[in-house]
């Protein structure tokens, strides 16, 4: 038997918590002698992931060791694709036998570890443990299969039995799609971070894209290419595969062509290439791109480039059912393709809408490294990137509200035990409440591709947003106020010396008052660590047709060894907390409005910011 590859081990503890608790309340409330879970996984594997049983464990240790088999463990797998288990409990339950999954009842035990166990061995077990009938009862999540969930037990499985293991089957399928929703939404928001942090590099974009397809995503490979207008071409710019070099070597050997190279190109005139798969998609129906197109044929992808036959074997050595092509493009200007190769079935509806979203973040990644190529001057490279990356930090804030509820409810799902019947109803009904909110998360990110549209410049009060950053830091650790008086109790003391009839600056106050709210939140997150009551001094001034503005702290200050690191992208003091974001955008975006900041700290004293703004 093959082994698990990493990729199906890595499942979180409370998912692992949740399925455990599943099988354990089919034992307990059914009265059946043994359950487990096996979720459906992207290889089109079925591996155990949770198992009870109302036997002794010395028993289970003893027919273990006849059976030659673990429970839980490496061999524990059932193949999708593998013929040798299409007789499989497991299997014959997500097939069907009319291509749609259904409920299996056996009355033979080795049905469901076949051609694991030997069939001797494992009818020896069955009457070792009196088992009468096994069963295995599919769960679905909006008509989508996401696994099986297995019972044994000594009397025959009644109507009521199987309704009651189909609700336990749909507590295990909420919980599996609450992480998988949950893996794609925190890969997005990694992506959109990376994309800021290279938005000079064009090559390193669309291989941040590639990779967080293939090993955030799971799928066995990616690629991306890129309209060349010149020669009205798509070259592949970027891959990635999950499988390893050695193997790669070899598939690129036997296909004759290597991902990225000068014959990895599908040229969109040429009469030999308009079946090939990316032609296909970015022609489209009359000149405009297709949104997708799927294939059950590797060839399609390659055609004429490689010959047919091997393209075939190619797809048998990888296992891949099937590849997608999404063009993305900005406005009515075709930008390139995504390609995706996956060893499941068939994509999902869901799986098609996210490679989309992943399209269009190539495609703003793209246009801003091109963007950034072609500016003049810091100003403009600095404007563009800082109403990116504040658009991106506020619509990231409101994503995580909604992830919080999807971890609220997994975090419930510890209570199901101690839960009447009635109570655990209506706890499984709000689970299309947790999907509504992560479909609110996905929505926001699929925004994401137009970050600057909604951040105007406009005359901008540089008062006025000191004064509304003050209170925004202060709501952040939970401390409202009204007017300019703040609590006695909130252990910090606010000095404020502003100057009067200041000249305004061009510039969006929304992202002026995001930035000073960085530095002030700093300050007071770090006086909160401190025993003791604390001082902020805010200052403005004019001098010489610019605007000096000081924020300063009385708290730990900085060590000498961090005050030059502190502005760098992915540096923060906060351990497993910070993404080292703020004050690298901060900086940018003050030194793209021509205006300069510096910082000033001592340990145990504190720490100053003096910033200067040109108001011309």
């Amino acid at each position: 038997m093959e082994q698990l590859n990493a990729k199906n081990r890595e499942i979180s503890p409370e998912l692992q918590g949740v399925l455990q608790r599943v099988v354990d309340d089919v034992v307990n409330r059914l009265g059946c002698l043994g359950a487990m879970v096996a979720p459906l996984e992207l290889d089109n594997t079925l591996p155990v992931r949770a198992y009870a049983i109302k036997f002794a464990p010395t028993l289970l240790n003893q027919l273990e060791k006849r059976l030659g088999i673990s429970i839980v463990g490496p061999n524990s797998v059932a193949y999708l694709d593998d013929d040798r288990f299409k007789d499989n409990l497991s299997v014959l339950a997500i097939k069907g036998i009319k291509g749609q999954p259904e409920v299996v009842v056996s009355n033979k035990l080795h049905d469901l570890f076949r051609p694991v166990v030997n069939k001797y061995l494992s009818d020896f077990a069955q009457k070792l443990t009196g088992i009468k009938q096994v069963i295995a009862v599919p769960f679905f999540l909006n008509d989508e299969v996401v696994g099986n969930l297995f019972a044994a037990a000594r009397d025959d499985f009644s109507q009521r039995d199987i309704e009651f293991l189909s609700a336990f089957g749909n507590q295990a399928a909420i919980a599996i799609q609450s992480q998988h929703r949950l893996i794609e939404i925190q890969a997005l928001e990694r992506v959109v971070l990376a994309l800021q942090s290279s938005i000079a590099d064009e090559t390193q974009v669309m291989q941040t894209i590639v990779d967080a397809v293939v090993y955030k995503l799971g799928h066995v490979g990616s690629m991306v290419a890129t309209m060349d207008i010149d020669n009205n071409a798509l070259p592949v710019r970027a891959f990635a595969v999950d499988i390893s070099s050695d193997l790669l070597t070899k598939l690129e050997k036997t296909i004759g062509l290597s991902f990225v190279g000068p014959k990895s190109v599908a040229y969109l005139d040429d009469e030999k290439y308009q079946d090939n798969l990316s032609v296909r998609a970015m022609k489209g129906n009359n000149g405009r791109p297709e949104k997708y197109i799927v294939s059950d044929k590797l060839y399609d992808l390659f055609r004429p480039i490689v010959n047919e036959t091997l393209s075939d074997l190619a797809q048998k050595f990888t296992g891949i059912k099937q590849v997608i092509v999404v063009p993305f493009s900005i406005g009515d200007e075709k930008v390139g393709n995504l390609f995706v190769a996956t060893r499941k079935s068939k994509f999902s509806a869901r799986d098609i809408q996210l490679l989309i979203t992943f399209g269009q973040q190539a495609a703003v990644g793209i246009r801003n490294a091109q963007l950034y190529r072609q500016a003049e001057n810091r100003r403009r490279i600095a404007q563009i990137f800082g109403k990116m990356a504040f658009s991106a930090a506020a619509y990231i804030h409101s994503l995580r509200n909604h992830v919080g509820v999807s971890r609220n409810y997994i975090e419930l799902m510890k209570m199901m035990p101690r839960m009447s019947e009635e109570q655990r109803a209506k706890f499984v009904k709000s689970g299309d409440d947790v999907l509504f909110h992560l479909g609110e998360a996905v929505d926001i990110l699929d925004h994401l591709h137009e970050p600057w549209r909604q951040h105007a410049d406009v005359p901008t009060d540089v008062n006025d947003c000191l004064v509304l950053a003050v209170r925004k830091a202060f709501r952040k650790l939970g401390i409202e106020f009204e007017g300019d008086e703040i609590p006695t109790d909130a252990g910090i003391v606010v000095h404020k010396d502003l100057t009067d009839d200041l000249p305004t600056i061009e510039t969006s106050p929304d992202m002026l008052t995001e930035a000073f709210n960085v530095l002030i939140k700093n300050a007071l997150e770090a006086m909160k660590e401190l025993d003791k009551v604390s001082d902020l001094w805010v200052q403005t001034d004019l001098e010489d047709k610019a605007i000096k503005m000081i924020i300063r702290d009385n708290g730990p200050g900085i060590k000498p060894s961090n005050l030059a690191k502190i502005f760098e992208m992915g540096w923060s003091s906060k351990e497993g907390k910070g993404m080292g974001f703020g004050l690298f955008w901060t900086k940018d975006y003050i030194e793209g409005l021509g205006g300069n900041i510096k910082t000033d700290s001592i340990v145990g004293e504190g720490t100053t910011f003096f910033i200067t703004l040109p108001i011309a």
